[in-house]
């Protein structure tokens, strides 16, 4: 399982949304991939994943399909604890 966050610089939800996802995954001694959906790599990898707006953060599966998203929204802390630990 893999939890994945896109954003950009001029939104103003990003900043609040990498946060939640971080402290998460520090807690959980888990890793987060992020990615500018500015440059090339984050397009890419939000174009496979049809992501249209930030920030959006994903959790996917070892097949990189997705489990749950918040898409345009920040999870709460608790919403992605649950989605990670099922």
């Amino acid at each position: 399982m893999e939890v994945k966050i896109f954003w950009q610089d001029n939104c103003p939800n990003c900043s609040p949304a990498k946060l939640v996802v971080r402290d998460v995954m520090e807690d959980m001694g888990l890793k987060v991939k992020e990615f500018n959906v500015n440059d090339v790599e984050g397009m890419s990898e939000a174009a496979f994943h049809a992501v249209m707006g930030t920030p959006t953060t994903i959790v996917v599966d070892s097949d990189d399909s997705e489990i749950v998203s918040w898409r345009s929204q920040i999870p709460s802390r608790e919403e992605l604890i649950d989605a990670i630990k099922n």
